[in-house]
C-alpha cells in the first residue's frame, strides 16, 4: 500500500525494525514503573500512614496503664522539733478505662472511612500509573513516527535536489528549481534537529517513571483490529462511571468523613464516664512519717456545662465542611461524566480517523506518483513534487499517531469507569509487534 524507494526503505527499516526481541514493550515499561515510579511509591507510603488512624482511634476506647516511681532526698524542720534529713521513695500504678465516650466511639467509624478513602485513592494512583506509562510510551512512539516522516522527507528531498541539479546542468530546468529544492532540503534538516530534540525529551519523560532510558520500544503491529466500546452506548458508560469511578468514590468517602465530624463535634456536649483504679506505695525514713500503701477504684463522670461557645463553633465549622464536601462531590461527578463522554467519543473518533487516514495514505501515494510523472515530462514543478512527498509522509505519520490515540483513549475510557487494571495493559501490549 505504501511505497518507498530503496534508500528510504532501508532507513525506515533501521528505525522500525529496531523494535525487536530486545525492545521494551508496554508491559515491560508498566512493570518497571510499578517498582520505580516515585509518585506511586509515595502514594503507597501515604496509604500505610492513613491505615494507622484505625488503631489510633481504637486506642481511645482501650485502657491506659501508667506506672510511676520516685526517689527523693528531703529536708524538714517541724515546729518545735529538730531538723531532719531523710530519704523517701514511692511506686504507683494507675489504670483508666473509658466507659462512655461518644466522640471516641464515633472516631472509630470516621477512621474506617478515612482508610477506605485512602485505599480508593491508592487504587486510582495504580490506574493512573497505567495511563501515565501508556501516554509516555506512546509519546516516544509518536516522536519516533515524526522522526521517521522527517527522515523519509529528507531522503526524498535530497534525492530530488540531486536530480534537479543534474537537470539544471544539462539545461532541462531553470536555476530557480534548484534553489527551491535546496531551500526545502535546508528546512527539512532544521525540522530534523527539532524533532530529534522532542524525541530526547519524550525519552527523558519516560525515564522519570522507570528510572532508566529506553532506546528501543516495540511499535504497534501493522494490522490492529479497532473495535468499538462494548456496550456501544455512551450513556451506559457514563452510568458505570458514576458507580465505579475511583475519584468519585473518594469524594463520596470525603462526604462521609465530613458527616462523621459533625457528630463527633456534637459529642463534646455529652458526658464522659471513666473507670479508674490507682495503687500507691510510698516509703520514708522520716521519724515524723510512716510508710503508706493506698489503693482506689471508682467511676468518674465529667459533664461539660459551658465551654465558651467552643463546641457550638466547632459544630458549625464541621457543618460547613460537609457542605463543602458535598459541593466538591457534585463537581467531581460532573467532571467524571464529562471525562467519560470525552473518552468514549475519542475512541469512536479514533476508529474513524484511522480508517480515513489509511485511505489518505493510499490517495497521497497515488497523487505523488502522478505528480512525479508530470514533473518528468515538464508539466509539474519540483515544488509540486516536494509538496506531494511531504503530504504522503505526513499522512503516514498521522495514520500511526491516530492508531496510538485509539489505544490510549481505550485505556482512558476504562479508567473513567474505574475498571482499568493489569489485564487491560496486557491486552494493549498484545497489539504491539
Amino acid at each position: 500500500m505504501i511505497r518507498h524507494t530503496a534508500p528510504v526503505a532501508v532507513l525506515l527499516a533501521l528505525l522500525v525494525c529496531s523494535a525487536s526481541a530486545t525492545a521494551d514493550n508496554l508491559l515491560d515499561i508498566y512493570r518497571l514503573a510499578q517498582i520505580e515510579d516515585r509518585q506511586l511509591r509515595a502514594a503507597a507510603a501515604s496509604l500505610e500512614a492513613v491505615r494507622e488512624v484505625i488503631p489510633q482511634a481504637r486506642s481511645e476506647y482501650l485502657p491506659s496503664i501508667v506506672a510511676g516511681a520516685n526517689v527523693a532526698q528531703n529536708y524538714q524542720k517541724p515546729e518545735g522539733f529538730d531538723s531532719e534529713d531523710f530519704n523517701s521513695n514511692g511506686l504507683s500504678l494507675s489504670l483508666l478505662q473509658p466507659v462512655f465516650d461518644r466522640a471516641a466511639w464515633l472516631r472509630q467509624g470516621q477512621a474506617s472511612n478515612f482508610v477506605k478513602q485512602a485505599e480508593v485513592s491508592f487504587t486510582f494512583e495504580e490506574q493512573d500509573l497505567i495511563v501515565r506509562s501508556s501516554q509516555l510510551y506512546f509519546a516516544v512512539l509518536n516522536s519516533l513516527v515524526d522522526l521517521k516522516a522527517i527522515l523519509a522527507d529528507k531522503e526524498a528531498t535530497a534525492r530530488q535536489l540531486e536530480q534537479t541539479k543534474q537537470r539544471f546542468e544539462v539545461g532541462l530546468i531553470a536555476i530557480t528549481d534548484v534553489h527551491e529544492a535546496q531551500a526545502r532540503y535546508d528546512r527539512v534538516v532544521s525540522e530534523e534537529i527539532i524533532t530529534r530534540n522532542r524525541l530526547d525529551s519524550a525519552r527523558e519523560s519516560l525515564r522519570v517513571i522507570t528510572g532508566q532510558y529506553h532506546d528501543e520500544l516495540a511499535e504497534l503491529a501493522d494490522e490492529v483490529a479497532l473495535t468499538k466500546p462494548e456496550p456501544d452506548v455512551m450513556e451506559d458508560w457514563v452510568a458505570q462511571a458514576t458507580e465505579g469511578n475511583l475519584t468519585l468514590l473518594a469524594a463520596q468517602y470525603n462526604v462521609d468523613v465530613a458527616h462523621d465530624e459533625i457528630e463527633i463535634r456534637r459529642s463534646d456536649h455529652y458526658p464522659t464516664v471513666d473507670l479508674f483504679a490507682r495503687y500507691d506505695d510510698s516509703n520514708t525514713s522520716s521519724a515524723f512519717a510512716r510508710d503508706l500503701n493506698s489503693s482506689r477504684i471508682g467511676l468518674e463522670l465529667n459533664l461539660p456545662i459551658y465551654t465558651g461557645g467552643l463546641v457550638s463553633s466547632r459544630t458549625r465549622e464541621a457543618e460547613s465542611r460537609l457542605v463543602e464536601a458535598n459541593e466538591l462531590y457534585e463537581q467531581q461527578r460532573r467532571f467524571v461524566e464529562q471525562q467519560t463522554r470525552d473518552a468514549y467519543r475519542t475512541v469512536i473518533a479514533s476508529i474513524s480517523a484511522v480508517s480515513a487516514l489509511q485511505q489518505a495514505v493510499v490517495s497521497n501515494q497515488s497523487a505523488l506518483d502522478a505528480i512525479q510523472a508530470g514533473f518528468d515530462v515538464g508539466t509539474r514543478t519540483i515544488v509540486d513534487v516536494l509538496d506531494a512527498q511531504r503530504d504522503l509522509f505526513e499522512a503516514e505519520r498521522d495514520y500511526d499517531v491516530a492508531r496510538h490515540a485509539y489505544v490510549l483513549s481505550t485505556l482512558s475510557l476504562k479508567q473513567a469507569v474505574g475498571t482499568l487494571d493489569l489485564g487491560d495493559v496486557e491486552e494493549a501490549n498484545r497489539l504491539l509487534k
